[in-house]
């Protein structure tokens, strides 16, 4: 009976040790994902909020002397952005809103702009947990 217990232990911490590092690795790449290959990163801030819905932004900038085409297709797939939603000058913006999964919402948006000699590419993304109903009262 004892070593039944043992068993059923290690069993149990070995699955919330895997899931758990599942978590962790999938938060670890998304975390990184709007990183372009070879881009050179100018700045990256995050920005947490509890109250009245938790939001985890994450706003980055990046520069590469990549062709701005193979960027901009590079974003739009890796995201899942379609189409440029607005144009100007020599910028381009891309954005959605999604669903991750249940009560997580993912907002993401990314401009790339040509300067001519470069690219510059600044990404926002912001995860929103809305709480439920009966946790309102947090307000």
């Amino acid at each position: 009976m004892r070593k039944l217990r043992l068993r059923i232990a290690v069993v149990t911490l070995a699955l919330v040790a895997a899931i758990w590092g599942g978590l962790g690795a999938w938060a670890w790449h998304t975390y990184r994902a709007a990183r372009y290959p070879g881009a050179t990163a100018i700045d990256a801030t995050d920005t947490v909020r509890a109250l009245p819905n938790f939001v985890f932004r994450r706003v980055e900038t990046y520069r590469s002397d990549q062709p701005f085409n193979l960027i901009y297709n590079w974003y739009s797939q890796r995201f899942g952005l379609g189409p440029e939603r607005y144009a100007t000058g020599n910028c381009a913006l891309m954005a959605r809103s999604s669903n991750v999964l249940g009560p997580l919402h993912l907002n993401a948006s990314v401009m790339v702009c040509d300067t001519g000699s470069d690219r510059m590419m600044f990404i926002q993304r912001t995860y929103l947990l809305r709480y439920p109903s009966w946790l309102q009262w947090l307000r």
